[in-house]
């Protein structure tokens, strides 16, 4: 219906199934793409003190959606004991944290791993960029891709992976070493065969988070890892590795930039509870992706936008809801189609509907900071 009002005639619903092909998800991925590419030129919204010496910082994520299964063919999902076939679709996804924008997608099924998707940073990421990302797409091959071209880097460092002494080239013991100096911030070498120089920093987590991440390694059904007890006690601390020097950020400054990765969690949250990621039709494939590509179209007209308002009402110290703002979205593109342009009426509608409400402080929160920053990491 809301086809038809625009273009002036009805549009029936057998008439757009039947251009549910190829043809079409290739119109739209290329839409996407053409998008993505107009908006690299935007200038970056943002000037973090953290960030300054970036051009450009990019998070690199991933997020999973459940398909019906007749679909598993085209998206194959995890495997189980039964081998019973399922279908899941993974979305790719780099996202430039200074422009609020989106620059890369990549549409497969769940078997795609993220470390096999490790590479793909290397296609938009370019010397003086910063690259942020979870354990996920640990791979010392691209690591040391990116330290080659000059392209900085932040992530996590799994406690199984080997690390050496840059000198004797002797294996340290992690354990002992914290145990000593309570953190550590220094060079080293990791893997056992990459021998890769970086800088590592550990910092003690609050115990209760150690005691969650513990229990969810005991918890974890792979029988190939039975967590041993110096990996158990190393998930009391943080292990980065990182390019960025000491004179750029001190220990303290690279948790609380890796602590911005949170902000593409945020993002995916948007999607799959207002842009009706979940609701995808139980259709065909090619009905399945064009709405998908169709939906990522929007998601990359939002972002900027939100971006954008949210640094100007910064200045008020009155954040925007990224959330709020995602679940009104669809009646913000009416108003571009209905001629809504009253600058007083959208300013009124921002302030009584998408901004955050102050907590009540006599609640308590259900999560204090730290253990927030530190829920996705474990």
């Amino acid at each position: 219906m809301f086809a038809g009002l625009i273009g002036g005639q009805p549009v029936s619903k057998q008439a757009v199934a039947k251009r549910m092909g190829q043809a079409c998800i290739a119109f739209l991925r290329s839409s996407v793409f053409a998008l993505m590419k107009e908006l690299a030129n935007v200038n970056r919204l943002r000037q973090r003190d953290l960030l300054r010496p970036f051009p450009r910082v990019w998070l690199q994520d991933s997020t999973n959606l459940s398909l019906p299964d007749h679909l598993a063919e085209a998206f194959p999902g995890p495997g189980n004991g039964r081998k019973k076939t399922s279908a899941s679709l993974k979305i790719q996804a780099v996202y430039d944290l200074l422009s609020d924008s989106f620059h890369q997608f990549r549409v497969s099924g769940f078997t795609r791993t993220d470390q096999m998707a490790a590479a793909d940073i290397l296609q938009v990421a370019r010397k003086g960029d910063l690259v942020i990302r979870d354990l996920g797409y640990s791979a010392m091959a691209v690591f040391q891709k990116m330290l080659d071209s000059g392209i900085h880097f932040l992530s996590r460092l799994s406690a199984r992976v080997s690390v050496y002494d840059p000198v004797t080239l002797k294996k340290l013991d992690l354990v002992e070493l914290l145990r000593k100096n309570g953190s550590l911030d220094c060079q080293v070498l990791v893997g056992a065969h990459a021998k890769m120089p970086i800088r590592l920093v550990a910092l003690r987590v609050p115990e209760e988070v150690a005691n969650q991440r513990r229990r969810k390694a005991k918890q974890n059904k792979d029988g190939r890892y039975k967590p041993s007890a110096k990996f158990l006690q190393l998930l009391g601390w943080q292990l980065f590795i990182t390019s960025v020097p000491d004179t750029v950020w001190s220990a303290k400054n690279v948790q609380d930039v890796y602590a911005m990765r949170w902000r593409i969690e945020i993002i995916f949250k948007s999607w799959k509870s207002h842009f009706n990621m979940t609701a995808l039709p139980k259709a065909s494939a090619d009905t399945l992706e064009a709405f998908l590509w169709a939906e990522l179209f929007a998601i990359c007209l939002f972002q900027p936008m939100f971006g954008a308002l949210d640094l100007h009402y910064s200045y008020s110290n009155r954040p925007l809801s990224l959330l709020k703002m995602a679940q009104f979205f669809p009646l913000l593109l009416a108003s571009v189609f209905i001629k809504v342009n009253d600058p007083m009426l959208i300013s009124a509608l921002l302030a009584t509907h998408f901004f955050l409400e102050k907590r009540n402080k006599k609640k308590p929160l259900l999560l204090n900071p730290v253990s927030l920053c530190s829920a996705p990491f474990g």
